[in-house]
């Protein structure tokens, strides 16, 4: 990349009242390419594109744009006892109209991040193609309900959990535990599964317990047809044990033209697990290079 980077931190007030730390990594040299915009997961927070954005920045002069969702990491919680991912759909308008309020963009979301985008863009569909030359879904899914089979008892303690006082911590879950449930079948670097964990237990009970009902109430899988026209990746891990590739097989034939890319052994982490892979994607969105599809193993 040539010239400097800086980060800029910003604020923006949601439509629900929530506080949303914003982070604007920019860039000065020869780029002019479109802003890059990424969304994070639940229970984690914007550093978990960290690796990522320095990766991307490393080969172009791109502006980044990376958030906290509400309730994660330094944003507040919006007003109510109700959070739905719609919310977070209108939280990403929020961000792109105080931060980048006009010309081209990229957008990215893992996970919870990605519903993020889909919510977004069954509300405000016009908006979308006006601006986006490109979008990443990774390890996300349109719907919950009918393809998740419920573990038993989880909708109590969830439920518990998002009225407790916000100083009260997730219930924390061993490193063992989140290795299991978000890493693929190599050994991850210790100190990725350590950022895991240390996200996932900053979180709060209340945070993680809301945010896990509005997942639970995700469905837009009659938005992503809004996604035609636009060069759309939807991204996978093979071994992913919360949004498993096959529900990535499933609606990526929904969204005409996408390109679609299983990741052999990875699991739910990718921005971790294959960060040159998730560069690649992004370089092709934001460059308008044909997009690349490798849907087995």
């Amino acid at each position: 990349m040539t010239g400097t980077s800086e980060v800029v931190t910003r604020e923006v007030v949601s439509p629900d009242g929530a506080r949303v730390h914003v982070l604007d990594h920019r860039t000065t040299g020869d780029g002019d390419l479109p802003a890059l915009v990424l969304a994070h997961g639940w229970t984690l927070d914007q550093s978990s594109w960290a690796r990522v954005v320095s990766a991307l920045q490393r080969r172009h002069a791109v502006r980044v744009v990376t958030y906290d969702q509400p309730g994660h990491g330094l944003s507040t919680l919006g007003r109510g006892r109700r959070a739905t991912v719609r919310d977070l759909g209108e939280t990403l308008r929020a961000v792109l109209a105080e931060v980048v309020p006009d010309g081209p963009l990229v957008l990215g979301g893992h996970s919870m991040g990605g519903m993020t985008v889909m919510a977004y863009a069954g509300a405000h569909p016009d908006e979308l193609h006006e601006r986006a030359r490109g979008v990443l879904l990774m390890a996300t899914t349109p719907e919950l309900a009918s393809l998740r089979r419920p573990i038993r008892g989880e909708g109590v303690v969830m439920g518990l959990q998002s009225v407790l006082p916000l100083a009260v911590p997730s219930l924390p879950m061993s490193r063992d535990m989140v290795r299991r449930a978000t890493f693929g079948a190599d050994e991850p670097d210790p100190r990725d599964l350590a950022h895991v964990v240390s996200m996932g237990r900053a979180t709060s009970a209340r945070a993680t317990g809301r945010y896990f009902s509005a997942l639970q109430g995700h469905d837009e899988i009659g938005s992503l047809g809004v996604f035609a026209g636009i060069p759309t990746v939807v991204l996978a891990g093979e071994r992913d044990r919360l949004t498993p590739a096959r529900w990535s097989r499933m609606y990526h034939e929904r969204i005409p033209g996408a390109a679609l890319d299983v990741v052999p052994r990875a699991g739910h982490m990718l921005a971790y697990e294959a960060t040159d892979r998730v560069v690649e994607h992004l370089e092709d969105l934001l460059l308008g290079r044909p997009l690349r599809s490798s849907p087995t193993p």
